[in-house]
């Protein structure tokens, strides 16, 4: 049966970022659907076929009227991570037919901000498959190391200095345990080195005196099998981010049957619940207060995270390193923790969110 409508996606298909990878899932999970969807809007022909444009790049950056002439619908798809989007998004949101967003904390998030147009919640998805669960452990402490890993981009609204300061003031190196960091920067100088650098000046500053637990720092690029390797290896994933859309480690955590400990807002909640993970308290702030610290170590994009009302989690650090210890102290919870997460994270399949979106395109037409 020939589809009546057509889809151009427009998005960073061929970036090795998140929103790259989503751009493609979402590409993929459209044409698994039976919708004729096309990266390249010359190749979007078939005449008399209604033509839906999918805009999955920054929303400010669309021009609508040149669009509006091309297309019969115009579905903007986006993520943030606090509780207001930008400013400059928002008339050219208004301007659009429908907005797709991954979580219910960005639904709210847009409403926040005075989105009028119609919302639709689009999950991103995570192929199961790919991942391997965790073989259970041992009740008892395991003659190898308990492995916390941690996944992330070196930026503040990440929040590494948190991650940092309760793994060295909650574990010494008389503790059997080690952290994992897999991380990157976001321009040429901000390389391992600089990152190793910036790490052990913060730990300086804090005047740590004990002899700490190990701390492995990765910054260079890794397939995708290395990728997984480095989720395999792990006990428990930890990240007190202080904002997410979504958190595509932690779902890739989750399927590898590795519990996360995270802080309890975001939209991670979507799919990270205290029977599968460990949720670590906080507070709403703007997220001004914590980039004017001394503590911030990292690329902090005050251009996009320092507008007016917007608000983001603080974790609590006594919280994190009680979530910390606790994961530590029992092993046999972690397994638990993980079968559940990689049971309850199947749910999130690119299928459904394929199934979610040719959903809401229809309604707009």
């Amino acid at each position: 049966m020939t589809s009546s409508y057509r889809v151009v996606w427009k998005g960073p298909v061929h970036r090795s970022s998140g929103l790259g990878i989503a751009s493609r899932e979402y590409v993929k999970a459209l044409r698994r659907q039976g919708v004729p969807t096309s990266t390249t809007p010359a190749a979007s022909g078939g005449s008399g076929s209604r033509k839906v444009l999918v805009y999955h790049h920054a929303p400010h950056t669309l021009n609508v009227k040149k669009e509006r002439k091309l297309y019969n619908r115009i579905v903007i798809n986006t993520v943030w991570e606090t509780t207001r989007i930008p400013r400059r998004w928002i008339a050219k949101i208004n301007q659009a037919d429908a907005v797709c967003v991954p979580s219910r904390q960005n639904k709210q998030a847009l409403r926040n901000s005075g989105i009028r147009i119609p919302i639709f919640i689009v999950p991103h998805g995570v192929n199961i498959r790919e991942y391997r669960a965790k073989k259970k452990r041992a009740a008892s402490r395991p003659k190898g190391k308990f492995t916390f890993i941690s996944v992330f981009g070196f930026q503040h609204r990440k929040n590494p200095e948190a991650l940092l300061r309760a793994y060295w003031e909650e574990f010494s190196a008389s503790d059997h345990v080690e952290l994992i960091i897999k991380t990157n920067g976001y321009a040429a100088y901000e390389n391992q080195q600089w990152i190793h650098n910036r790490i052990k000046a913060y730990k300086a500053r804090l005047h740590v005196r004990k002899s700490t637990a190990p701390i492995r720092l990765v910054s260079t690029h890794l397939s995708k099998a290395a990728l997984k390797a480095v989720y395999a290896k792990g006990d428990a994933f930890v990240l007190p981010t202080r904002g997410e859309g979504v958190g595509l480690p932690f779902m890739e955590s989750m399927a590898s049957g590795v519990p996360v400990i995270t802080t309890g807002w975001g939209g991670q909640l979507d799919f990270v619940t205290a029977h599968n993970s460990f949720l670590v308290r906080y507070r709403l702030q703007p997220p001004v207060a914590s980039m004017n610290r001394h503590s911030s170590i990292a690329r902090q994009f005050c251009q996009l995270f320092a507008e007016p009302g917007q608000l983001w989690a603080e974790p609590d650090i006594t919280s994190l390193r009680k979530q910390m210890r606790l994961a530590y102290e029992h092993p046999q919870l972690c397994a638990a923790k993980g079968a559940q997460a990689r049971k309850d994270i199947q749910k999130q399949s690119w299928g459904r969110s394929g199934a979610l979106l040719k959903q809401a395109i229809e309604r707009i037409l």
